[in-house]
């Protein structure tokens, strides 16, 4: 059977707007629209068919990324085993004494080193050979912003309302 929640709460949505807007006592008085929305709605029977369905997406988010990192393993053990492969190629070439090995299935060559900057001490480069990130400090900022401060660039916003779900 399939579930249409997206529609139950479209449906619910318009319940709670006409129950508000025929009854409008309903907004100052939260025990009354609690009772009202219980006995008039299915909004309890809804939202607990969202917390299951939050719940079933939580644990499906959860066994991902255990897979995931099972997959993170397996794909770091195959890297290593690929890097040996190729350090014993490189190795029965060398002891060979040839570069180049001509196979059915691959053609294997050992190339010469290439050339690659490595940086011993960042602090000693001169000014010109190194780059600077420039990155907010936000807990300094909200402090100061908190404490009355001006920061051009910077400002508090609130964020979205939370929402707490605890299962029992």
């Amino acid at each position: 059977m399939a579930d249409y929640l997206a529609l139950d709460v479209r449906q619910l949505e318009r319940e709670i707007g006409s129950l508000l807007e025929a009854y409008p006592e309903l907004a100052d008085d939260e025990e009354l629209r609690a009772d009202v929305l219980e006995g008039e709605t299915d909004l309890e029977h809804i939202a607990s068919r969202i917390v299951r369905r939050r719940n079933l997406a939580r644990a499906n988010v959860s066994g991902i990324k255990e897979v995931m990192a099972d997959f993170k393993e397996r794909q770091e053990r195959f890297q290593r085993q690929e890097d040996a492969m190729k350090a014993m190629l490189k190795r029965i070439l060398s002891l060979a004494g040839t570069d180049k090995l001509t196979l059915p299935e691959a053609t294997i060559s050992i190339s010469k080193p290439r050339e690659s900057v490595e940086v011993l001490d960042v602090e000693a480069l001169p000014q010109g050979y190194f780059k600077t990130i420039r990155q907010a400090d936000k807990t300094a900022i909200g402090e100061a912003l908190k404490a009355g401060e001006a920061i051009p660039g910077a400002a508090l916003v609130l964020g979205e309302p939370g929402l707490t779900i605890r299962s029992r």
